[in-house]
């Protein structure tokens, strides 16, 4: 994707991650009841996060956070327009950059579009866990 930059977050992106948070939950968690979700859950759920912004010809179009002392993958989020288009991919690739190995994420089982992409970057599936939003795989990379 021609015009895709991979920079650090600043506060002036907040308002437009805020957004894609929002639309991107809503459109893929289709099994929730997404209508508690609000615009200041980016806020909050990416607090003390390391991020890193999709920039796509000077719109912001996605981003990954990750907590840095676990080398983990938090979110990953790109605004449903351009979606599988290769801004997960790069995105994905930036953070693993700045990580230490081995790196994890957890993926929610039935966000199926989710496993089969992660898998399909080299990421296993390392066991089965529930959490407050449902059951999850841990994935790892090594």
């Amino acid at each position: 994707m021609t015009g895709l930059h991979i920079r650090e977050f600043k506060e002036d992106d907040s308002h437009v991650l805020r957004d894609i948070y929002l639309i991107s939950r809503t459109q893929t968690f289709t099994w929730f009841d997404t209508s508690e979700y609000k615009v200041d859950d980016f806020d909050k759920d990416t607090q003390g996060e390391h991020i890193l912004v999709a920039d796509y010809d000077g719109a912001v179009i996605g981003f990954i956070s990750c907590w840095l002392p676990d080398n983990f993958i938090h979110h990953l989020f790109v605004h449903p327009a351009y979606v599988q288009q290769g801004v997960g991919k790069v995105l994905l690739n930036a953070a693993i950059a700045t990580l230490h190995r081995p790196v994890t994420l957890k993926c929610l089982i039935h966000n199926e579009n989710a496993v089969a992409f992660y898998r399909s970057q080299g990421w296993q599936i390392v066991e089965r866990g529930q959490g407050k939003s449902g059951d999850y795989y841990l994935m790892d990379l090594l």
